[in-house]
């Protein structure tokens, strides 16, 4: 049985990976032996497809294992073993912070042409957000950010509460690598791609980048990492909150 110790990176130490059910549940078979969670129990996931999904993670590993890049196994570990012995309760307090400096409603003044890019950008989807919620939240250039209604944050706590705790784990995901629960949601309800969302998320960036020019590589890489996180929590939430099918190619 095989798990990941503290290390980010060790030498691939199986060939063939597979999948296999066990009662509800789906497995993660590397050489004929179970994946294991850092604590020691055994990797273990309700859904096919995830599992599918975090077998081709492992399956996609070259000479060595990078873990870093595996966002659906860190996702899983954390859920299993829950370190933090978070609670339902917790997640969703922890995403409603993120609203109160959400990336979309937390405003600059001072320059003509970026206040002009954050308006054209950004407040469609803040209208969008509230009537699709039903919230009445607005922008703030100020320095303590938007003061969001009660009424509003009462919707969205209950709207959080109706994911299972699995799903609720990947949306958390999703919103701290975007820095915004509206991003996190417009995604996940398919009105944005994770391409748009990480575009409007990473939008003040861009806009430096265009004045001042760009640091060779640097920003390449700094969004391809926010938005392979973002993509596979968005994926994680989606496979854990319906009964998508994926291929099977790892099942035994």
């Amino acid at each position: 049985m095989f798990f990941i110790p503290g290390s980010q990176t060790r030498k691939r130490f199986y060939k063939k990976v597979s999948t296999v059910q066990s009662n509800k549940d789906f497995e993660i078979i590397l050489d004929n032996r179970k994946l294991k969670t850092p604590a020691g129990s055994v990797f273990r996931v309700s859904s096919e497809p995830l599992a599918l999904a975090v077998a081709n993670e492992w399956d996609a590993q070259e000479e060595k294992i990078l873990v870093s890049s595996m966002h659906l196994t860190s996702l899983v570990n954390t859920i299993l073993d829950n370190p933090n012995k978070l609670r339902k309760q917790d997640i969703v307090c922890h995403i409603l912070t993120y609203l109160d400096n959400d990336t979309l409603l937390c405003r600059e003044e001072g320059n003509s042409d970026w206040s002009s890019e954050q308006t054209k950008e950004w407040d469609p989807l803040v209208d969008w957000f509230n009537q699709r919620y039903g919230t009445n939240v607005e922008s703030s250039s100020a320095i303590t950010g938007p003061c969001l209604p009660i009424e509003a944050r009462d919707v969205l706590q209950k709207h959080l509460h109706s994911y299972d705790f699995w799903t609720l784990n990947g949306l958390m995901f999703a919103v701290e690598s975007v820095k915004s629960l509206i991003l996190a949601l417009a995604c996940v309800d398919r009105h944005l791609t994770v391409e748009e969302s990480v575009r409007l998320a990473t939008l003040e960036t861009n806009f430096q980048t265009r004045q001042w020019g760009r640091v060779e590589w640097a920003h390449d890489v700094d969004n391809f990492n926010v938005q392979s996180r973002f993509a596979a929590s968005i994926l994680f939430v989606h496979l854990t909150s319906s009964s998508s099918s994926i291929e099977n190619k790892f099942k035994k």
